[in-house]
């Protein structure tokens, strides 16, 4: 018997959103194309779509040049099948993720979620979900096997943790989290063999060296730069519409830019080292507060800690696991933000804050998970 629907939306609350039309993000994404709207292609344009075999196999739209933006992105970035996009390109920036219950979590890479607009983000996600009611009860009988396995697990290595405690001890330190001496103590503290009952309060922590720590922000941001080529890199569409693609490669940062026809208008190498690691300020620090509450409180970010526990074989702590995940998101979200601030040229004040965040949510809501986005 299928599940009833435990939906949480409060990721929604208060927001609004219009798309912004020179942004086109979601555009670089490669759609999949659901079985039964396949004909519509086939018929119409069989030409515009490829067959994937990863994760696994399915229809999706083919990309200008195979690498670049949606072939259906006309002339001022227009969708040219608007009326008949396909499921997944409607759902941005939604992503209806499913575990334990259904949550409904927003995109924060969206330009058009920071600045307001005309439609409310709750009625368009309960729609969301009402639309998607059947395949979210079916999947949700599974995603709930699942995490009632990884519980079981935990529980047999000894290591199992309330997610409600966990979330609760988070919330009480995350005005701490712009602080990169308490980031590294949390860190080191997570990959020790003892469990942190609970995050220690800053006083009682010792001082890092500075450069050793601008080693460290610099070493975690370089590594979710990484990535097998540079169309595979992170994006991050600035005020101006630019699709900005940064690579890291070879200890340098390759920034270039994604035209829409496909092809790459290379910027510039960036030396990591001159990237100076900046700190939320103004009205940027509850930006940034508010950001790092928002993770604490997606059941995709506990489902990718979970993941790491299950990855690592069970054996480290899952209150030390969650700690150490939510601090190196951190600790990367600084150096991203810093980062684009470099290009920029700005601080980390309310604006800054924003586009460093515009440039980090999407690889965030990328991350491995032990439940199923739909």
């Amino acid at each position: 018997m299928a599940p009833e629907l435990d939906v949480d939306m409060s990721e929604l609350e208060g927001r609004s959103f219009t798309c912004d039309e020179k942004c086109g993000l979601c555009c670089l994404c490669q759609a999949e194309v659901l079985p039964h709207e396949v004909p519509f292609f086939k018929n119409g344009h069989p030409s515009r779509i490829v067959m994937k075999e990863q994760p696994h196999r399915h229809v999706a739209l083919a990309l200008k040049g195979g690498e670049g933006p949606c072939t259906f992105l006309g002339t001022e970035r227009r969708c040219q099948i608007y009326a008949d996009r396909p499921h997944y390109c409607r759902q941005f920036p939604f992503h209806l993720y499913v575990g334990e219950r259904v949550q409904v979590e927003l995109d924060l890479s969206c330009r058009g979620v920071w600045y307001g607009g005309k439609e409310d983000a709750l009625v368009v996600g309960g729609r969301m979900v009402a639309d998607n009611a059947d395949t979210l009860r079916r999947t949700l009988t599974e995603s709930r096997a699942v995490y009632r396995e990884f519980e079981a697990n935990c529980v047999d290595a000894g290591i199992h943790r309330a997610p409600e405690a966990l979330r609760r001890n988070m919330a009480a330190r995350i005005a701490d989290l712009a602080d990169v001496q308490y980031l590294a103590k949390v860190l080191d503290l997570s990959a020790e063999d003892e469990e942190m009952e609970a995050l220690p309060p800053p006083l009682e922590m010792p001082e890092y060296e500075r450069g050793e720590l601008e080693g460290s922000a610099r070493e975690t941001g370089l590594e979710s730069l990484s990535a097998e080529d540079v169309f595979s890199a992170p994006v991050y569409c600035d005020p101006a519409g630019r699709w900005n693609l940064l690579l890291a490669s070879q200890g340098k940062v390759e920034w270039s830019v994604m035209n829409d026809d496909g092809s790459l208008s290379p910027k510039r190498t960036i030396d990591p080292r001159q990237v100076k690691l900046l700190f939320p300020e103004g009205e940027g620090i509850e930006v940034f507060r508010s950001y790092m509450g928002t993770l604490n409180r997606r059941d995709s970010m506990l489902g990718y800690a979970y993941y790491l526990v299950d990855d690592y074989g069970y054996e480290d702590p899952v209150a030390n696991t969650y700690y150490g995940a939510m601090a190196a998101a951190a600790l990367d979200l600084l150096w991203r933000s810093s980062l684009v601030a470099h290009i920029n040229g700005g601080r980390l004040d309310r604006k800054g804050m924003i586009e460093g965040i515009i440039a980090y949510d999407m690889d965030r809501l990328d991350a491995p998970t032990i439940g199923a986005f739909i």
